[in-house]
């Protein structure tokens, strides 16, 4: 059987280049070195731990300590605030007088751009420095300049004089120090060298690491932050298969930057954390959203507590194949399979990945259902169904279902579950032969192979796809399955019934063992409720498409909202980057050196441009990532001063210090003015 299924084949030799942690199928923690940061230790076998950032002035020495102890009354273990200037490094020695007589031991990273000068003396009163080695011996001026090999060195060299007294002065005090890369802030000799890529952003880290390392200094944490989960993604993975092979073992802080508030914040967040987590990567994470900092903490601990405290994982079994590396995990390729119709919605191969609405008839009678279908053709400007799927529970149900089907057979797909009517298949095969897809249970096909094989010939002769569950631990019986398909030509998708949190390892086995057979993969799981479902089916679902692994997802929350199902199903594809149904947003957390109000910024802006389907937006407090992400944006909203904005259009700049009062109206026309307005 072959296993490696992507185009671009990968090759033995290739293949023990591409490990970043123990296996793509099983959990299990990469061991990193153990970091103090004051009384708290992380890495190694340490809990993953929890951090976040205030969002005041670190002058207002009352309002920051307020914000960390509201923090650290939540349940947050590290907090950051930015110190953006010598005076607010003179300051902090009174914010550490405060939290004493309240009591607080909570240890405070100080956020470094752009001032060597400024991190030399605020390390003198943090356990923990962060600095960005994108801004912090270089100013970003997007100017293309070809290296040499020799004027490379001498760059380095000057970066090494103005890094090496912070590595010194750390290494003295015994502070620890986070390297940490911004997508949105590579220098411009990274840039011109690895480009604006995953890899250049470990690059970035590793020359300021081997600097820190000079001096015998290892006190570090490392991050690979960006906007863009996908890119989060490879960049970490990369600097794990980096450390690997270089012998190192740094802890890493994980995070989504920019993921903005609601539940897109929430989605992006935990896409890129939980896929990481999941992958066994990642000793501490701070969930970045536009929103007060103490809302980040519940989101945080969401994320971590199934690893903080290890449950029994599902056993499905001991494979009786090796499982390897079966994908370039630094690369997005998807995985292929021919293309396929259910009535007519087509996927696989180039087609966008669908989505399959989950509709329980136990709950949704005739009339409900008539009403969410009615609705959802009415409404033109509205995400459709593109398949319903229903899950009859008595023959009674069916019949509401044969008469839908009747009534909407021209403008609706319908996909139908018949494994439990499997006894009695076939007294009806003309009437589940009227429908889209039918979904069957692996076991019940092997049951009755012949009869199988003529139902299956009936389908293809009527274009009806056929949907193959299965169990995670019958997937080696594909070998006997998959000729039997190919022998009856029916076309076929198949998916798993799997537990909501453990979705991502048995949908990689899948993927492996259907291996060239080309067959398309629906990612379904059942859900408890939309709280559970956005969670999960963001970490589960994201990791999965961010591998390319995966045609069509489907929701199962029978006691929710089909529509809010539904709108969750496209707000996943879009945070993957894999189809766009709505105005995407890129705003940061705020923090202190915020030049706005950013949550009302970003509502009011909202509010006017949301209608502007596949345009994205930047909202950025300062400058520090602003011209970086301007880059993966169309427009860019950037606090240039008190009262002062500037505008760009993608990485250029535009406008420059406008006044904040008239600064949304110039957004709105500089939207026009690049043709891509469109009136609500």
């Amino acid at each position: 059987m072959k296993r490696l299924y992507f185009q671009d084949k990968l090759k033995k030799s290739q293949i023990m280049n591409l490990i970043y942690n123990s296996s793509p199928f099983e959990y299990k923690r990469w061991k990193t070195r153990e970091v103090s940061v004051g009384d708290v230790r992380l890495g190694g076998n340490q809990p993953i731990r929890i951090q976040s950032m205030v969002t005041s002035d670190t002058l207002d020495t009352s309002t920051t300590v307020q914000q960390i102890l509201d923090l650290e009354n939540a349940g947050c273990e590290i907090v950051r605030l930015t110190v953006p200037s010598m005076k607010d490094a003179e300051n902090l020695p009174n914010i550490r007088k405060e939290l004493k007589l309240q009591k607080s031991r909570i240890p405070l990273v100080a956020d470094i751009h752009f001032t060597p000068a400024v991190a030399m003396k605020v390390v003198e009163s943090v356990e923990k420095i962060r600095i960005n080695p994108g801004n912090f011996a270089d100013k970003k001026k997007f100017k293309i300049i070809e290296y040499s090999d020799r004027e490379y060195r001498q760059e380095l060299e000057r970066i090494s004089e103005t890094f090496l007294p912070l590595v010194r002065r750390c290494k003295e005090l015994g502070v620890s120090m986070r390297i940490g890369t911004n997508h949105g802030s590579l220098s411009d000799r990274i840039m011109n060298r690895y480009g604006d890529t995953p890899l250049g952003m470990v690059e970035s880290a590793w020359e300021f690491l081997e600097i820190a390392e000079s001096e015998g200094y290892r006190d570090i944490v490392l991050s690979m932050k960006a906007s863009n989960p996908l890119v989060m993604v490879h960049a970490y993975r990369s600097l794990v298969s980096k450390m690997i092979e270089k012998n190192r073992d740094y802890p890493l802080h994980l995070g989504v930057t920019e993921a903005g508030d609601g539940n897109d914040g929430r989605i992006k967040s935990s896409m890129g954390i939980g896929s990481l987590l999941e992958d066994g990567l990642g000793d501490t994470i701070r969930v970045s959203l536009t929103e007060d900092a103490v809302h980040e903490i519940p989101v945080a601990k969401r994320l971590v507590e199934k690893f903080n405290q290890p449950k029994p994982k599902p056993d499905f079994g001991r494979d009786t194949i090796r499982l390897i590396e079966f994908r370039n995990p630094f690369r997005y390729s998807r995985f292929y399979s021919e293309p396929i119709q259910i009535g007519s919605v087509f996927l696989g191969e180039n087609h966008p990945v669908r989505i399959e609405s989950f509709l329980s008839t136990a709950r949704y009678f005739e009339r409900e259902l008539r009403e969410i279908i009615d609705k959802s053709l009415e409404e033109e400007k509205s995400q459709k169904f593109e398949v319903f799927h229903f899950s009859p529970g008595n023959h009674k149900e069916l019949k509401t279902i044969f008469d839908l089907k009747s009534v909407y057979s021209d403008k609706v797909n319908f996909s139908i579950d018949v494994s439990r009517y499997i006894d009695d298949i076939f007294l009806y095969p003309e009437s589940f032969l009227n429908f889209q897809k039918l979904s069957l249970r692996l076991d019940s096909i092997l049951k009755s192979k012949k009869e199988m094989i003529e139902f299956f010939q009936k389908m293809k002769e009527k274009n009806s796809t056929l949907e193959v569950k299965t169990n995670p631990d019958e997937l080696p019986l594909l070998e006997e399955l998959i000729p039997i398909l190919k022998e009856s030509g029916v076309s076929t998708i198949f998916s798993l019934q799997v537990p909501a949190d453990h979705i991502i390892y048995p949908y990689r086995k899948l993927a492996l063992y259907l291996g060239e057979s080309s067959f398309p993969i629906l990612l379904s799981a059942s859900f408890t409720n939309m709280d559970d479902a956005l969670y999960n089916a963001s970490i589960g679902f994201g990791s999965l498409l961010l591998d390319g692994i995966g045609d069509m997802i489907r929701i199962i929350s029978p006691n929710e909202d089909p529509v809010e199902t539904l709108n969750l199903s496209y707000d996943i594809l879009q945070s993957a980057r894999l189809r766009t149904t709505k105005t995407e947003y890129i705003s940061c957390p705020s923090c202190g050196r915020t030049l706005f109000d950013l949550q009302d910024t970003t509502a009011r802006i909202k509010s006017k441009t949301s209608h502007l389907k596949g345009v994205k937006i930047a909202i950025m407090g300062c400058i520090v990532n602003g011209p970086g992400e301007m880059a993966d944006a169309d427009f860019g909203y950037v606090g240039a001063g008190p009262g002062k904005v500037h505008l760009y259009r993608g990485k250029d700049i535009v406008s420059k210090s406008i006044p904040s009062e008239i600064a949304d109206e110039k957004l709105i026309d500089l939207i026009k003015e690049s043709g891509m307005w469109v009136e609500n």
